[in-house]
């Protein structure tokens, strides 16, 4: 394994942040605050020296890298790159603890949303960060699925094929400056498209430009506290509805179809088999919020689906979703959105890909000596390719088990335990808001070792469960 390698290529990333820090000090005095924006470009030179000599004292290696290097750099990228990011919440005064602000950092650059922080008692430029590592956060969730977990067959079979990832061995830390640039651009376009239709229709325009970044990632984080409904107009809500869900779909299926610039081929986006599911479920959702909340809600409630469907969970009205039974909504959370997305959880295509290949074992059953094969999408799945899928759920389950009883420890009773490890590990921070505890928890009331055990799990939800597991194998370390 090359170190080497790794630190190049973290010590590139870091310059890459450099480059957030250097927008966000130019919003700062956009803004005004020049002190925020100074200590943004300290940060800023800071973080960019120490990248610029990871990159100098990192050489003499091949071109060529193996799987487990790529795993590694994916753990340490999605574990270093928030202790580096999360310097501006400690330094600008909002978080007095180094945790507490790595929590506030993990939260937005994995797109759970489960802030600490009150909205209205940060400044713009504080605002605008959180709302910038939602954004490059979603970038990297669907840049990794491409290059990395595609590629090391994480991500399962069955998915949507497409020329983002038909990628050589050896070939994968060259294509992640190639892959990202492409995605950056479809949620930059995406995100403009809709902070320009958002302000249109009446939205404040800082409050526009952050949630645009937040929607397309299915963050979840909102530049003011309360429901949407108190400072975004319906037609804006509807837009950033229309944003988080195509967060939620396939980046791969998009791309393909932005190719074609057809309209009618616009139309097939839905006919995808991710996509299909991602409907229905959105109608489960709003059949199941009007049977608890009555049809007067129609309207708030579709909207509130979309939000809570895509993963983002933001809220436009107060009364709606809240009055689904919570383990209706947790089930729907760990089940998430398409593979090749920000959103988190399980994702569609293994969950489908499960039913199908259950449906194919019961027909085995009735017909013993016949030869059944699973078939998916018109092509014959073989069994052995149901073993990763399988132990994947079967860690994903066990790391949600093992959440309950972590959070139990520190503190939580079960009922919050449940709904915290939920929240957490599926990346839908606002599920906690959104079952109401009896015990009124939330996360600006979590302790260190509540924060510590969130952490830990939302990491792991981006991580893909098995990538970070592998890090315990000892064959990881002699490949």
């Amino acid at each position: 394994m090359e170190l080497n390698r790794i630190l190049f290529w973290l010590g590139r990333t870091f310059l890459l942040c450099t480059g957030l820090f250097t927008l966000t000090a130019f919003v700062g005095v956009f803004c005004q605050d020049l002190t925020g924006a100074a200590i943004i470009a300290a940060l800023g030179v800071t973080v960019g020296v120490f990248g610029l000599l990871l990159v100098m004292l990192s050489s003499g290696f091949d071109r060529r890298e193996s799987k487990s290097e790529a795993l590694l750099f994916l753990i340490l990228f999605w574990t270093l790159v928030p202790a580096v990011l999360c310097l501006p919440f400690l330094f600008l005064g909002p978080s007095d603890t180094l945790l507490a602000a790595y929590f506030e950092s993990v939260s937005a650059f994995t797109t759970t949303g489960a802030s600490r922080l009150v909205p209205d008692g940060l400044s713009p430029i504080l605002l605008f960060w959180r709302a910038l590592l939602q954004w490059v956060g979603g970038v990297s969730v669907a840049t990794f699925a491409i290059v990395i977990f595609a590629a090391v067959n994480q991500t399962g079979t069955g998915v949507h094929k497409s020329i983002l990832y038909t990628l050589k061995n050896g070939e994968l830390f060259g294509r992640l400056i190639g892959i990202s640039r492409l995605v950056a651009g479809i949620y930059l376009f995406l995100a403009a498209l809709g902070f320009v239709l958002m302000t249109l229709g009446g939205a404040p325009v800082f409050d526009a430009l952050c949630l645009a970044l937040s929607g397309i990632s299915t963050g979840g984080l909102t530049p003011r506290a309360g429901p949407l409904q108190l400072y975004i107009p319906p037609f804006a809500a509807t837009i950033l509805g229309i944003l988080c869900v195509l967060g939620a779909m396939n980046i791969a299926v998009i791309w393909d179809y932005m190719r074609m610039r057809k309209t009618r081929d616009v139309l097939r986006l839905i006919f995808n088999v991710e996509h299909r599911a991602l409907l229905v479920i959105f109608a489960i959702v709003i059949l199941i919020g009007l049977k608890f909340s009555g049809l007067g809600s129609i309207g708030h409630l579709i909207l509130d689906s979309a939000f809570f469907v895509s993963s983002a969970g933001f809220q436009y009205q107060v009364i709606s979703l809240d009055l689904v039974p919570p383990v209706i909504l947790v089930t729907l959370a760990l089940t998430g959105g398409s593979a090749l997305s920000t959103a988190g959880g399980v994702k569609l295509i293994r969950i489908l890909l499960l039913f199908r290949h259950l449906q194919t074992e019961l027909s085995r059953l009735s017909h013993p000596s016949r030869v059944i094969p699973v078939k998916f999408r018109t092509q014959v799945i073989p069994d052995s390719a149901f073993l990763s899928i399988w132990m994947y759920f079967f860690a994903y389950t066990l790391a949600f088990g093992v959440g309950i009883a972590a959070f139990g420890v520190v503190g939580l009773p079960l009922d919050d335990a449940i709904t915290s490890s939920a929240a957490t590990l599926s990346n839908v921070g606002p599920l906690l808001e959104l079952t109401l505890p009896e015990s009124g928890l939330t996360f600006a009331q979590f302790t260190n070792g509540q924060m510590s055990v969130g952490i830990v799990l939302m990491l792991f939800g981006r991580l893909e469960v098995l990538a970070a597991l592998a890090l315990f194998l000892p064959n990881f370390w002699k490949q």
